[in-house]
């Protein structure tokens, strides 16, 4: 019967695969938290023992797990994007619920990866080459999401007898995450209206802090920049209305490496899309040859 022994290398490689990600997420200031985890010895030899064919047709993905919780519901998209720009994506082993317009119900959001050479070497050890595929699988929820899912796999899930006969409770149960998604969505339209309100009367930095929801090394414009803002309201408006996702896609992209402050995020946005004069003067020449 196959069976595997426990091994520190799939606890460095899950080090190395959790740093690349946080780095990666870091750089464009995504406010997001990472957990990692790999399957101890006891749980991949009960997998092993429930399907035959482990071993012979197919191999074990998940002996790492990674999950990134996000604040925000429209980010996730973005870390796939990102992720996905690090590490090659199994096409053929991704499970994304899609959602019907008349139900709420808990949503997977799991993608298996390829462990690049480097870590495949050290994965891999001759006794389970044929057991343990050279993939991580990664999971993305939100904060809210995250909270729900725990409560509903060790309570309801993992006790589904508890549940029997019971179809009004857990039909109550589902209405929770019904109303957490709702809020969700309700808390970024807070925030778009109050990027709005400052837009409306000038005030720059909060109109930028509440637009881009970033974790800012500094969130104050310099008061040169403010002055120019000031002086011609479409360009502010210019600003106002960038498109964050893109934006922070392009960032990935373009390899941003500066610290994440107001002022950068402006003369970055000004390389790549608005292309004002003004500002081009105020930005430095490194960023301007980096990210041109």
């Amino acid at each position: 019967m196959n069976s595997i022994h426990a091994s520190m290398n799939s606890e460095a490689v899950m080090r190395e695969v959790t740093d690349i990600i946080s780095s990666k997420l870091s750089d464009v200031g995504l406010m997001f938290r990472i957990f990692s985890r790999t399957k101890s010895e006891e749980s991949l030899n009960k997998k092993l023992k429930s399907d035959s064919e482990y071993g012979i047709n197919k191999k074990i993905q998940d002996i790492i797990g990674i999950r990134v919780v996000l604040y925000f519901n429209d980010d996730i998209d973005t870390v796939r994007h990102i992720i996905s720009t690090e590490f090659k994506e199994r096409e053929n082993d991704v499970s994304i619920d899609k959602n019907k317009n008349d139900e709420f119900k808990a949503t997977r959001f799991n993608i298996v990866y390829e462990l690049n050479e480097n870590l495949t070497k050290t994965l891999n050890r001759n006794d389970c080459k044929h057991l343990i595929d050279n993939t991580f699988e990664l999971q993305i929820r939100t904060i809210f999401s995250e909270g729900w899912h725990e409560v509903e796999h060790d309570l309801r899930y993992k006790c589904k007898n508890d549940w029997l006969k019971l179809d009004n409770e857990s039909r109550r149960l589902n209405g929770v995450y019904a109303t957490l998604e709702t809020s969700e969505w309700t808390m970024i339209k807070i925030f778009d209206e109050i990027s709005y309100a400052h837009y409306l009367n000038k005030e720059w930095s909060a109109m930028l802090r509440q637009k881009f929801r970033l974790r800012f090394t500094n969130d104050t414009l310099p008061e040169e920049i403010k002055t120019i803002f000031d002086s011609d309201n479409l360009l502010g408006k210019s600003f106002f209305r960038l498109d964050r996702t893109e934006l922070i896609i392009d960032m990935n992209k373009r390899g941003f490496f500066f610290p994440l402050s107001l002022q950068n995020l402006i003369f970055f946005a000004n390389i790549t899309k608005i292309k004002d004069e003004r500002i081009n003067i105020l930005t430095p020449d490194i960023m301007v040859e980096a990210m041109t």
